[in-house]
């Protein structure tokens, strides 16, 4: 096998995670060409970490501003097939920890298939084994489970591989989402592109605290203004992928949880109202650009 892989990790102040990420990923079995880590501005001691690293195939972007989750990953997509000739970019986040097996569980999946996928989905775990980002499967879903593969209409961006041949097709995610549900968006477009699975065998540790959905009403104070682009974004998701009958549903959907906010006593009631309406009405009239990779 000699597919050239260009694997991308996007950090942002969370170093003790990023260390386990970074290391392995260094140690996979089948071996990346590049690793780059696309440090989303950190304000702790990431950049410092990072410059006393020495693997020759480690290459870091210091961002001087934080372009969220979505620009971090955009940019990685980017770099990785317009500064290599990596024919796969593989993407996670700094909470991503792969087992040693997992790409080259990846890669054989896609020489398999010939290359003919839209993505490739690792089998995500919490540590205590329970499935974490329960994968949109496709309505043929059980079509090569024999194989170790099951067919997906979505995925997200906790190990995911991802072809040339496919982004240049659909183009690259979008940066303006900042956070929440560009993963879904640009893996709905590659899934339209050719058929995605998750493979069975790709297994990887996902370390994150939290696991549950996103909830305006439970989540801490200080991350209430990121729900801004949860509910602009959702509402756009649903916009463009079921036109007006997915716009009328999230418009319920928003229109209850308002209710809630306003009815059930909720704290900071009036911020949180004003933020689901501030969002909701900017997921009407987002448009964003979808950018394009250069030709190999």
């Amino acid at each position: 096998m000699n597919t050239q892989i260009t694997a991308v990790i996007v950090t942002y102040n969370r170093l003790a995670l990023l260390k386990e990420s970074i290391a392995a990923v260094l140690a996979q079995t089948y071996s990346v060409t590049k690793l780059l880590v696309i440090n989303n501005h950190s304000t702790d001691d990431t950049a410092a970490y990072l410059a006393t690293l020495t693997d020759p195939r480690l290459q870091v972007v210091n961002l001087t501003k934080n372009l969220g989750g979505s620009g971090g990953f955009t940019l990685g997509l980017q770099r990785g097939f317009n500064e290599t000739t990596s024919d796969l970019v593989w993407l996670m986040d700094d909470d991503t920890i792969p087992d040693p097996t997992a790409l080259a569980e990846l890669v054989h999946a896609a020489e398999t298939l010939n290359g003919e996928f839209g993505f490739l989905s690792s089998n995500v775990r919490l540590a205590d084994g329970t499935p974490n980002n329960v994968p949109e499967t496709a309505k043929n879903w059980s079509a090569k489970s024999d194989n170790g593969l099951i067919q997906l209409a979505s995925g997200s961006f906790v190990s995911l591989l991802v072809p040339r041949v496919a982004v240049a097709a659909v183009g690259l995610s979008i940066p303006e989402f900042f956070i929440w549900f560009d993963d879904i968006e640009f893996t709905r477009r590659l899934a339209r592109f050719a058929p995605a699975y998750m493979v069975l065998a790709a297994n990887v540790l996902h370390k994150t605290k939290g696991g549950r959905e996103p909830d305006i009403l439970t989540d801490r104070p200080e991350r209430l203004h990121l729900y801004y682009y949860y509910f602009r974004n959702k509402y756009y998701l649903e916009r463009v992928t079921d036109g007006r009958k997915g716009a009328f549903k999230e418009s319920y959907r928003n229109f209850s949880k308002l209710v809630q906010v306003l009815l059930g006593r909720q704290p900071k009631r009036w911020r949180k109202a004003s933020i689901i309406i501030r969002g909701w009405s900017a997921g009407k009239r987002f448009r964003p650009t979808i950018r394009q990779i250069k030709s190999k």
